[in-house]
């Protein structure tokens, strides 16, 4: 653990030529992303863990230490345990491996390649995305300007992992080379499961997938996240004859009436007065949050849950089990908004025994005959 810091200080130092005097994370005036406050914002991510997380533990291993088979040495002292369970960790997890200099690495479309924090990410060739649930876990050192998930990745420049939360990239070309220093992760590009689920939504007019077709093994985006949320109220109809504009200036023309909809009756906000940023991936909880307020659920301040746990609210009220709790929790493809989307039709309106389908069929949303006849081609079994 304690490796990473002088490799990624030396990172930076090698791409980068813009320190400055004072730490901040830099704005739109002053996009710099200062030595000082990389420094900080690194090494406390790391020193938080280690104490945190891998010091008690390695206390506990150093206790035992005389009578276990671990393979560790008499006499190891706490770094050297850390350094054990770092690697019994990495093994555990799926982690590749560890690289103390820039290796590169070939990809294919829907790889992902995330690390710990401190690694290093370079892509050579091809296209990428950033990857990353939830906050700004990167920066871009070249540019020297943190960096939000969805964002295009330019070629030959040195992205910084600020945290191992599963941040880092996608591959969005058929083929890309990505060069890599420190920690990593690799996870093969994701198979679709749940294309019947898609099926009998497409049928209802529920979900409707791109000129690409359904898109199953890739993420969703907060756009048509949003889009769907409007089918699942009823709406979708009146957000396309809605006339009113939104303050958004990022928005494709397609999405502009959903967006300028949604905003007017306060289902949504932008990023900041201006910007909506409809190509960031959009995560389990933020979608999990849309189904919830489907079924008359709020998360504004007293509500019934807080968006950020939101998959857990979903579990406490039934509405999903505990195995599917644990399922959308990792990585979170279309595949994962067609599941969900596909089973909120079975949950209960709040305070009711309407089911959210029973709501849709009433408003004119769905025909119960079409809705019938679509699940009744599904026949998988619910974990």
């Amino acid at each position: 653990m304690k490796r990473y810091l002088p490799m990624a200080l030396a990172a930076i130092l090698l791409f980068s030529c813009f320190v400055l005097a004072r730490g901040s994370a830099g704005s739109a005036s002053d996009p710099v992303v200062t030595l000082s406050y990389l420094d900080k914002r690194f090494s406390d991510t790391v020193t938080q863990k280690v104490s945190v997380v891998w010091k008690p533990i390695a206390d506990q291993y150093l206790k035992k230490l005389a009578d276990t088979q671990s393979g560790l040495p008499q006499g190891a002292d706490r770094e050297q345990v850390i350094a054990w369970l770092a690697e019994q960790y990495i093994a555990k997890s799926g982690t590749v491996g560890f690289t103390p200099s820039f290796r590169p690495i070939t990809l294919k479309k829907g790889d992902r390649i995330s690390g710990g924090a401190g690694t290093g990410l370079v892509l050579r060739s091809g296209t990428a995305k950033l990857a990353g649930n939830v906050g700004q876990n990167a920066v871009n050192v070249t540019v020297g300007a943190e960096v939000n998930p969805g964002a295009d990745i330019p070629k030959d420049q040195y992205f910084l992992l600020l945290a191992g939360n599963g941040t880092g990239f996608v591959v969005t070309s058929d083929t890309a080379v990505v060069e890599i220093d420190g920690s990593y992760r690799l996870q093969a590009a994701y198979t679709e499961q749940y294309r019947d689920l898609g099926d009998a939504l497409f049928a209802m007019k529920f979900f409707l997938g791109t000129e690409a077709g359904y898109e199953l093994n890739r993420s969703a985006t907060r756009l048509e996240g949003l889009v769907m949320m409007l089918r699942l109220f009823g709406e979708e109809k009146q957000a396309l004859a809605y006339t009113g504009t939104s303050p958004f200036t990022d928005l494709p023309a397609w999405g502009k009436p959903y967006v300028a909809y949604a905003y007017s009756k306060g289902y949504t906000n932008g990023e900041s007065a201006t910007v909506f940023n409809p190509e960031k991936s959009i995560t389990a909880y933020e979608f999990m949050t849309f189904i919830l307020r489907a079924l008359g659920y709020a998360d504004t301040a007293g509500g019934d849950f807080v968006w950020d746990r939101a998959l857990d609210y979903a579990g406490q009220i039934g509405l999903f089990s505990p195995a599917e709790i644990t399922l959308l929790s990792g990585l979170f493809y279309r595949d994962h908004i067609v599941y969900i989307s596909y089973y909120a039709l079975s949950g209960h309106v709040k305070g009711s025994s309407t089911l959210l389908l029973n709501k849709l069929i009433a408003q004119g949303a769905v025909s119960a005959q079409t809705a019938t006849d679509a699940m009744n081609k599904v026949t998988r079994q619910r974990p």
